[in-house]
């Protein structure tokens, strides 16, 4: 039986058929509260979940109210795509950070796994680069205990800068191999300002070749925050920031998948100046289907196309 505030046994079992996993891990679907508790297995979990769930932030532009909704049912349907079956849209979805780690959240648990949610602190960017002062709290981030002395940061939310694979939170540091020759690693320090040392913080930090700098990214305490916490921030970052300015996805690639687009460096590959194209092209490369209602709920809007 799945614990209490996780999603059901049938739920849990719909989504490890959803995000298809190795065959070696075929024989825990039908109990998934059997789901080996390991570290190979979480970074197939984390792996499976961000590279079938995009993110994307098409709630803000293509639906009436512009908004997000994180109550978890609520993205069990619009992940999963029972609310698009029903309206004549088809497949799933993905989301942007707090859709989709909340409802990697519940999956966990429903697997059996301790876990909690934190709030993060990203860094201001400029020109995409991280650079400036850390902000408030408008990301979300899982803290899995596999034992008491070994603790991972699960990440699926971060989009294309995000890491593939959990992060221990130990003092050692170690660099982990991202994507390409980019490494990740977390370390245990404090943020510039911080008043006081005490606690510290974890930093999120990557360099995209071992001769250069490390560069942080994001911090975040060993503090646990709740539903109630995310509805609090999440109406300000779907109705202030979530990258409103543009319409926005990525998804990582598996590797052999069969897509219409290419994976590990920034091209130019497809351009739109419809709705009609920009559509379409979220069919072709991402399988995202929106319903009539989606699609005309955009009219009006500054991201609107001609």
């Amino acid at each position: 039986m799945a614990p209490r505030d996780s999603y059901s046994t049938d739920q849990v079992t719909a989504w490890l058929r959803h995000i298809r996993l190795p065959t070696s891990y075929k024989e825990y679907i039908e109990d998934p509260i059997s789901f080996p508790k390991t570290f190979e297995s979480l970074g197939t979990l984390m792996r499976c979940q961000i590279s079938k769930f995009p993110y994307e932030n098409l709630s803000v532009h293509y639906s009436p109210t512009h908004t997000v909704n994180i109550h978890p049912e609520v993205l069990y349907e619009k992940l999963m795509g029972l609310e698009r079956d029903r309206g004549g849209g088809g497949g799933g979805r993905g989301g942007y950070c707090m859709e989709l780690s909340i409802f990697f959240h519940h999956m966990l648990r429903g697997l059996g796994f301790c876990v909690y949610m934190t709030a993060v602190r990203n860094r201001s960017r400029e020109n995409g680069v991280p650079g400036g002062e850390y902000l408030g709290f408008t990301h979300i981030n899982n803290i899995v205990y596999l034992s008491s002395d070994r603790q991972f940061s699960i990440d699926v939310g971060f989009g294309g800068d995000g890491p593939t694979s959990p992060l221990a939170l130990n003092e050692l540091g170690q660099a982990v191999q991202n994507l390409g020759s980019q490494e990740v690693r977390l370390i245990h320090d404090n943020i510039p300002k911080q008043r006081f040392k005490d606690p510290k913080l974890w930093i999120y930090q990557y360099r995209n070749a071992p001769k250069h700098d490390w560069n942080s990214f994001y911090s975040f305490a060993e503090l646990e925050f709740f539903q109630h916490d995310f509805e609090v921030m999440n109406w300000w970052t779907s109705a202030k920031t979530l990258h409103r300015w543009t319409v926005l996805v990525v998804r990582f690639l598996r590797e052999g998948e069969s897509v219409r687009l290419l994976g590990g460096k920034t091209n130019v590959i497809h351009s739109v100046d419809s709705e009609e194209g920009r559509l379409q092209a979220l069919r072709d490369y991402f399988g995202i289907f929106l319903t009539e209602k989606e699609a005309q709920s955009i009219e009006g809007w500054d991201m609107a196309l001609g």
